[in-house]
Protein backbone atom coordinates (compact mmCIF):
# COMPACT_ATOMS: atom_id res chain seq x y z
CA UNK A 1 0.00 0.00 0.00
CA UNK A 2 2.76 2.39 0.93
CA UNK A 3 4.61 1.64 -2.34
CA UNK A 4 1.44 2.33 -4.32
CA UNK A 5 0.92 5.66 -2.56
CA UNK A 6 4.48 6.66 -3.48
CA UNK A 7 3.96 5.72 -7.13
CA UNK A 8 0.66 7.63 -7.25
CA UNK A 9 2.34 10.66 -5.66
CA UNK A 10 5.09 10.60 -8.29
CA UNK A 11 2.59 10.31 -11.15
CA UNK A 12 0.45 13.18 -9.82
CA UNK A 13 3.52 15.42 -9.37
CA UNK A 14 4.75 14.79 -12.91
CA UNK A 15 1.28 15.36 -14.34
CA UNK A 16 0.79 18.68 -12.49
CA UNK A 17 4.10 20.15 -13.72
CA UNK A 18 3.60 18.80 -17.23
CA UNK A 19 0.08 20.23 -17.38
CA UNK A 20 1.06 23.69 -16.04
CA UNK A 21 4.10 24.07 -18.28
CA UNK A 22 2.88 22.55 -21.55
CA UNK A 23 -0.89 22.88 -21.48
CA UNK A 24 -1.23 26.21 -19.70
CA UNK A 25 1.80 27.58 -21.59
CA UNK A 26 3.65 28.84 -18.50
CA UNK A 27 5.99 31.68 -19.64
CA UNK A 28 9.76 31.45 -19.82
CA UNK A 29 12.19 33.74 -18.01
CA UNK A 30 15.84 34.72 -18.36
CA UNK A 31 17.86 31.52 -18.05
CA UNK A 32 20.79 33.12 -16.20
CA UNK A 33 18.59 34.57 -13.47
CA UNK A 34 16.57 31.37 -13.15
CA UNK A 35 19.79 29.34 -13.04
CA UNK A 36 21.16 31.38 -10.12
CA UNK A 37 17.89 31.21 -8.17
CA UNK A 38 17.50 27.50 -8.84
CA UNK A 39 21.09 26.73 -7.83
CA UNK A 40 20.96 28.65 -4.54
CA UNK A 41 17.52 27.41 -3.53
CA UNK A 42 18.38 23.79 -4.45
CA UNK A 43 21.57 23.87 -2.37
CA UNK A 44 19.71 25.34 0.62
CA UNK A 45 16.87 22.85 0.22
CA UNK A 46 19.26 19.90 -0.01
CA UNK A 47 21.22 21.05 3.03
CA UNK A 48 18.15 21.67 5.21
CA UNK A 49 16.24 18.58 4.04
CA UNK A 50 19.29 16.39 4.66
CA UNK A 51 19.81 17.89 8.12
CA UNK A 52 16.13 17.51 9.10
CA UNK A 53 15.93 13.94 7.79
CA UNK A 54 19.08 12.99 9.72
CA UNK A 55 17.71 14.60 12.88
CA UNK A 56 14.30 12.92 12.55
CA UNK A 57 15.82 9.56 11.62
CA UNK A 58 17.87 9.59 14.84
CA UNK A 59 14.70 10.33 16.79
CA UNK A 60 12.85 7.59 14.92
CA UNK A 61 15.47 4.94 15.69
CA UNK A 62 15.50 5.93 19.38
CA UNK A 63 11.71 5.67 19.55
CA UNK A 64 11.78 2.31 17.77
CA UNK A 65 14.28 0.99 20.31
CA UNK A 66 12.31 2.41 23.25
CA UNK A 67 9.07 0.92 21.95
CA UNK A 68 10.68 -2.51 21.75
CA UNK A 69 12.12 -2.14 25.24
CA UNK A 70 8.85 -0.87 26.68
CA UNK A 71 6.93 -3.77 25.16
CA UNK A 72 9.47 -6.21 26.59
CA UNK A 73 9.24 -4.62 30.06
CA UNK A 74 5.45 -4.86 29.98
CA UNK A 75 5.39 -8.47 28.78
CA UNK A 76 8.03 -9.54 31.30
CA UNK A 77 6.12 -7.81 34.10
CA UNK A 78 2.93 -9.65 33.11
CA UNK A 79 4.76 -12.96 32.89
CA UNK A 80 6.21 -12.53 36.39
CA UNK A 81 2.86 -11.39 37.76
CA UNK A 82 1.28 -14.67 36.63
CA UNK A 83 3.01 -16.33 39.59
CA UNK A 84 0.60 -14.46 41.89
CA UNK A 85 -2.61 -15.14 39.94
CA UNK A 86 -3.72 -17.50 42.68
CA UNK A 87 -4.78 -14.24 44.30
CA UNK A 88 -7.83 -13.46 42.16
CA UNK A 89 -8.18 -9.93 43.46
CA UNK A 90 -4.66 -9.10 42.37
CA UNK A 91 -5.14 -10.81 39.00
CA UNK A 92 -8.33 -8.87 38.30
CA UNK A 93 -6.97 -5.45 39.30
CA UNK A 94 -3.61 -6.01 37.62
CA UNK A 95 -5.10 -7.12 34.30
CA UNK A 96 -7.61 -4.29 34.33
CA UNK A 97 -4.86 -1.71 34.94
CA UNK A 98 -2.79 -3.16 32.08
CA UNK A 99 -5.82 -3.09 29.78
CA UNK A 100 -6.50 0.55 30.64
CA UNK A 101 -2.89 1.49 29.95
CA UNK A 102 -2.86 -0.30 26.61
CA UNK A 103 -6.11 1.37 25.54
CA UNK A 104 -4.88 4.81 26.54
CA UNK A 105 -1.60 4.17 24.72
CA UNK A 106 -3.56 3.43 21.57
CA UNK A 107 -5.67 6.59 21.90
CA UNK A 108 -2.97 9.18 22.63
CA UNK A 109 -0.62 10.61 20.04
CA UNK A 110 3.17 10.58 20.33
CA UNK A 111 3.29 14.04 21.87
CA UNK A 112 0.56 13.28 24.45
CA UNK A 113 2.48 10.93 26.70
CA UNK A 114 1.62 13.08 29.70
CA UNK A 115 -2.00 11.92 29.36
CA UNK A 116 -1.13 8.23 29.74
CA UNK A 117 1.45 8.43 32.53
CA UNK A 118 -1.19 8.50 35.35
CA UNK A 119 -2.63 5.22 34.06
CA UNK A 120 0.79 3.58 33.99
CA UNK A 121 1.52 4.77 37.51
CA UNK A 122 -1.81 3.31 38.63
CA UNK A 123 -0.51 -0.20 37.86
CA UNK A 124 1.48 0.00 41.08
CA UNK A 125 -1.75 0.18 43.10
CA UNK A 126 -2.53 -3.43 42.24
CA UNK A 127 0.76 -4.60 43.81
CA UNK A 128 -0.63 -4.03 47.31
CA UNK A 129 -2.66 -7.23 46.81
CA UNK A 130 0.45 -9.38 46.32
CA UNK A 131 1.33 -11.59 49.27
CA UNK A 132 4.96 -12.63 49.52
CA UNK A 133 5.21 -15.94 51.35
CA UNK A 134 8.78 -17.08 50.68
CA UNK A 135 12.12 -16.12 49.12
CA UNK A 136 10.99 -17.19 45.65
CA UNK A 137 7.95 -14.92 45.85
CA UNK A 138 10.15 -12.09 47.05
CA UNK A 139 12.56 -12.55 44.12
CA UNK A 140 9.73 -12.59 41.59
CA UNK A 141 8.11 -9.55 43.19
CA UNK A 142 11.41 -7.65 42.90
CA UNK A 143 11.53 -8.54 39.21
CA UNK A 144 7.99 -7.24 38.76
CA UNK A 145 8.99 -3.95 40.33
CA UNK A 146 12.13 -3.72 38.18
CA UNK A 147 10.14 -4.27 34.98
CA UNK A 148 7.47 -1.84 36.15
CA UNK A 149 9.90 1.00 36.89
CA UNK A 150 11.71 0.37 33.61
CA UNK A 151 8.34 0.56 31.88
CA UNK A 152 7.59 3.91 33.51
CA UNK A 153 11.05 5.23 32.59
CA UNK A 154 10.66 4.20 28.94
CA UNK A 155 7.22 5.83 28.80
CA UNK A 156 8.61 9.12 30.12
CA UNK A 157 11.43 9.04 27.53
CA UNK A 158 8.93 8.31 24.75
CA UNK A 159 6.87 11.30 25.83
CA UNK A 160 9.93 13.53 25.53
CA UNK A 161 10.97 12.16 22.13
CA UNK A 162 7.41 12.34 20.84
CA UNK A 163 7.37 16.09 21.41
CA UNK A 164 10.65 16.65 19.54
CA UNK A 165 9.13 17.48 16.17
CA UNK A 166 10.04 20.05 13.53
CA UNK A 167 9.04 23.62 14.39
CA UNK A 168 6.52 25.46 12.26
CA UNK A 169 9.28 27.86 11.24
CA UNK A 170 11.33 24.91 9.94
CA UNK A 171 8.38 23.61 7.92
CA UNK A 172 7.77 27.13 6.60
CA UNK A 173 11.40 27.39 5.49
CA UNK A 174 11.44 24.05 3.72
CA UNK A 175 8.09 24.68 2.04
CA UNK A 176 9.20 28.17 0.93
CA UNK A 177 12.32 26.77 -0.67
CA UNK A 178 10.21 24.07 -2.37
CA UNK A 179 7.92 26.73 -3.80
CA UNK A 180 10.86 28.81 -5.06
CA UNK A 181 12.36 25.74 -6.75
CA UNK A 182 9.00 24.79 -8.28
CA UNK A 183 8.44 28.27 -9.73
CA UNK A 184 12.02 28.43 -11.03
CA UNK A 185 11.53 25.11 -12.81
CA UNK A 186 8.31 26.30 -14.42
CA UNK A 187 10.08 29.42 -15.75
CA UNK A 188 12.68 27.28 -17.55
CA UNK A 189 12.78 27.25 -21.33
CA UNK A 190 12.01 23.59 -22.09
CA UNK A 191 12.84 23.72 -25.77
CA UNK A 192 15.81 21.46 -24.97
CA UNK A 193 15.30 17.89 -23.81
CA UNK A 194 17.70 18.38 -20.88
CA UNK A 195 15.50 21.08 -19.34
CA UNK A 196 12.41 18.95 -19.89
CA UNK A 197 14.03 16.19 -17.83
CA UNK A 198 14.95 18.68 -15.08
CA UNK A 199 11.39 20.06 -15.07
CA UNK A 200 9.86 16.62 -14.49
CA UNK A 201 12.58 15.05 -12.32
CA UNK A 202 13.28 17.80 -9.78
CA UNK A 203 9.70 18.10 -8.50
CA UNK A 204 9.57 14.36 -7.90
CA UNK A 205 12.75 14.51 -5.81
CA UNK A 206 11.40 17.45 -3.79
CA UNK A 207 8.01 15.79 -3.17
CA UNK A 208 9.67 12.54 -2.08
CA UNK A 209 11.96 14.44 0.29
CA UNK A 210 8.98 16.27 1.80
CA UNK A 211 7.10 12.98 2.10
CA UNK A 212 9.99 11.39 3.98
CA UNK A 213 10.18 14.41 6.29
CA UNK A 214 6.46 14.27 7.00
CA UNK A 215 6.43 10.52 7.65
CA UNK A 216 9.39 10.75 10.03
CA UNK A 217 8.05 13.83 11.78
CA UNK A 218 4.61 12.27 12.38
CA UNK A 219 6.07 8.76 12.87
CA UNK A 220 3.90 7.27 10.13
CA UNK A 221 6.90 5.27 8.91
CA UNK A 222 6.17 1.56 9.62
CA UNK A 223 3.39 2.65 11.96
CA UNK A 224 2.03 -0.84 12.60
CA UNK A 225 5.41 -2.25 13.62
CA UNK A 226 6.63 0.76 15.61
CA UNK A 227 3.47 2.28 17.02
CA UNK A 228 0.69 -0.33 17.11
CA UNK A 229 2.06 -3.84 17.43
CA UNK A 230 4.26 -3.41 20.55
CA UNK A 231 1.28 -2.11 22.51
CA UNK A 232 -1.18 -4.66 21.11
CA UNK A 233 0.94 -7.52 22.48
CA UNK A 234 -0.10 -6.43 25.97
CA UNK A 235 -3.73 -7.23 25.15
CA UNK A 236 -2.66 -10.68 23.98
CA UNK A 237 -0.62 -11.25 27.14
CA UNK A 238 -3.58 -10.60 29.49
CA UNK A 239 -6.01 -12.54 27.32
CA UNK A 240 -8.35 -9.77 26.12
CA UNK A 241 -9.38 -8.64 22.65
CA UNK A 242 -7.12 -6.13 20.96
CA UNK A 243 -8.14 -2.47 20.65
CA UNK A 244 -7.57 -0.12 17.71
CA UNK A 245 -8.91 3.31 16.86
CA UNK A 246 -11.13 3.25 13.78
CA UNK A 247 -8.98 5.87 12.06
CA UNK A 248 -5.97 3.53 12.28
CA UNK A 249 -7.64 0.57 10.56
CA UNK A 250 -5.59 1.19 7.41
CA UNK A 251 -2.43 0.38 9.38
CA UNK A 252 -3.73 -2.93 10.77
CA UNK A 253 -2.38 -6.15 9.28
CA UNK A 254 -4.91 -8.05 7.17
CA UNK A 255 -4.46 -11.23 9.26
CA UNK A 256 -5.87 -9.52 12.37
CA UNK A 257 -9.62 -10.10 12.24
CA UNK A 258 -10.95 -9.77 15.78
CA UNK A 259 -10.45 -6.54 17.69
CA UNK A 260 -12.33 -3.71 19.37
CA UNK A 261 -12.70 -0.08 18.39
CA UNK A 262 -13.83 2.92 20.43
CA UNK A 263 -17.43 2.07 19.53
CA UNK A 264 -17.14 -1.29 21.34
CA UNK A 265 -15.85 0.13 24.64
CA UNK A 266 -18.16 0.10 27.65
CA UNK A 267 -18.13 1.19 31.29
CA UNK A 268 -14.81 2.39 32.69
CA UNK A 269 -12.99 1.79 29.41
CA UNK A 270 -15.45 3.97 27.49
CA UNK A 271 -15.11 6.68 30.13
CA UNK A 272 -11.32 6.58 29.79
CA UNK A 273 -11.66 7.13 26.06
CA UNK A 274 -13.99 10.09 26.61
CA UNK A 275 -11.68 11.55 29.27
CA UNK A 276 -8.68 11.44 26.92
CA UNK A 277 -10.66 13.12 24.15
CA UNK A 278 -11.87 15.80 26.59
CA UNK A 279 -8.36 16.39 27.94
CA UNK A 280 -7.09 16.82 24.37
CA UNK A 281 -9.79 19.38 23.61
CA UNK A 282 -9.10 21.28 26.84
CA UNK A 283 -5.44 21.56 25.95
Amino acid sequence: MKDWRTVILIIITIFIFWFIKFNLKFPNADLDIIGIILTISSILFGFLAGFFISELWTRYTEIRQLQSSRSAYGLNMIKCAENFYNNKKFEKEFKKSIEKCAIVDEIVEWDEGNLELPYYRAIEDSFKNIKVNNMRDNTIFDKILDHYYNLIGATVKLDTLGKERLFRSEWFTIYSLSLIIALSLLFLDVSQIFYKIILLAFPVIIVLALSILYNLDTLLWSKEIISLEPNERLFDAIGVKRFYLKKKKKFISSNIKYYRTEEDLKGDLKQIYLNIIKSRKDV
